[in-house]
Order: structure tokens, then C-alpha cells, then sequence
């Protein structure tokens, strides 16, 4: 978890609830910059900081795969990337029916790229967190083997006790023994959304 003093990067931030939980860790010190592609989006990240009461975050409106060429050597990263939503799905059954493979593999192409910015965005020894809303392979393994083999990265214990473990297969996919220690939530059996 972050912690006073830090540099930290919500690379996808709207509408700005884990960033404004990362600046009360932070004790509303360091700096904390909360970055959303989305500008109508970036206005609730702005009250949100705002009425909680943080003053350590810049609020920055911008593609998060280009941010690591205006800022990097952040202590940690979250990327809580935008997904498919297929974790959700029971909040909005009708979505069910408008989630299609390609929206899937549009999703992976754009996880893909940030997560390699996150990485990029991350001093050496720095933390970066990636998580989605989605259950598919394609969104998560997929997306962290992808990092995993373009960049000097490796994946540590989350000390999470609940969960399930990452996939290490997944269909004629083998992954890194090391995907088990990520941590997957289904909605049917962890009582939360993916």
C-alpha cells in the first residue's frame, strides 16, 4: 500500500474512490497524480479529491499510454484498467447480451498498453498493481504475461489471504508458475464483483 511521502500514479483514476483511499494512506502527503482518459469523467475525480479532502493529488487528463513520456520514476503504479466488465455482469444483466469477443480482444489490446506504461511509468524496485472487473483470462494472465515478457518485471506475493490463485493455464495456454500468486475474485463464489 502507498505510504506518506510517496510518488504514486492512478494511471486510470475516474472517478477518483481508489485514489482518494491511496491519499489517506498516504496521509495527504507525497504526490499522488490521478490520470483518466476521460475528461467528463476527470470532473468526479476532481470533486471527489476535493470533497475528501486531499490536497497531495494533480489531477491530469490524458492517454495513459503516453504519460511515461511526460512523468516517471513513480514509487507505485495502480492501474485498475478498463475492461469488459464481464465480472459485473450480474449488477447489469442486459449488458450479458451487448459483450462480444471482439470487445474482449479490444480490451487486451488496450490493457496490454498500459500496463507496459505503468511499468514504464515505475522507478526500479517500484510497485505497480494491475487489476480489472473482468473474469477472462484474456484481460488478466494474458495481459500480465504480455508485461512479463517485455519488460523486466517480476510478480510478488500479494499477501492477500482470500482469492483465488492466478491461472497458470488457461485453455492451450501455459503461464509463469509465478501467475498463482495474483489473485482472482468471482462473484459467485467471493461475494464481490470480479
Amino acid at each position: 500500500a502507498p505510504g506518506p511521502g510517496e510518488r504514486v500514479l492512478d494511471l486510470s483514476a475516474a472517478p477518483g474512490g481508489k485514489a482518494s483511499y491511496m491519499a489517506q494512506l498516504m496521509r495527504n502527503t507525497g504526490t499522488l497524480v490521478a490520470n483518466d482518459a476521460s475528461a467528463a469523467r476527470q470532473k468526479a475525480t476532481s470533486a471527489n479529491l476535493q470533497r475528501m479532502g486531499v490536497v497531495n493529488a494533480l489531477v491530469v487528463c490524458g492517454d495513459g499510454r503516453k504519460l511515461p513520456r511526460r512523468m516517471s520514476g513513480f514509487d507505485r503504479v495502480l492501474l485498475d484498467a478498463p475492461c469488459s466488465g464481464l465480472g459485473v455482469l450480474s449488477r447489469d444483466p442486459a449488458a450479458r447480451l451487448q459483450r462480444t469477443a471482439a470487445d474482449v480482444r479490444r480490451c487486451a489490446h488496450l490493457q496490454k498498453e498500459l500496463l507496459l506504461a505503468a511499468v514504464d511509468a515505475t522507478r526500479v524496485g517500484g510497485t505497480v498493481v494491475y487489476s480489472t472487473c473482468s473474469v477472462a483470462a484474456e484481460e488478466n494472465e494474458q495481459v500480465v504475461h504480455y508485461a512479463l515478457q517485455r519488460r523486466h518485471v517480476r510478480l510478488v506475493d500479494s499477501g492477500l489471504p482470500f482469492g483465488s490463485p492466478g491461472m497458470v493455464k488457461h485453455m492451450e495456454r501455459r503461464f509463469s508458475p509465478a501467475m498463482a500468486q495474483c489473485r482472482r475474485f468471482y462473484p459467485h463464489q467471493h461475494n464481490v464483483d470480479g
